[in-house]
């Protein structure tokens, strides 16, 4: 599994593939964020593809998280 950072070519925000599986990827902005497991929350994708549903939380929190990328669709800026 390659990652490598480019920028976005309508909105500029840097971005990275991750690919996993045989011709499964997604666009994700290429800085990691901590989350916590919520079935109300957010959808992320980890580094290895799989997805979960969770909520931000800040690095120094004692709550269970972990390290997961957010989806970049969600974040461009930029409307289809």
């Amino acid at each position: 599994m390659r990652e490598t950072v480019h920028n976005c070519r309508f909105c500029g925000k840097p971005i990275m593939v991750v690919v996993w599986g045989i011709y499964r990827k997604v666009v994700v902005d290429a800085e990691a964020v901590m989350v916590a497991a919520d079935p109300e929350g957010e959808e992320y994708v980890r580094i290895d593809g799989t997805k979960i549903r969770a909520r931000e939380v800040p690095y120094e929190s004692e709550e269970k998280a972990e390290p997961a990328y957010r989806v970049h669709r969600k974040t461009c800026g930029v409307r289809a």
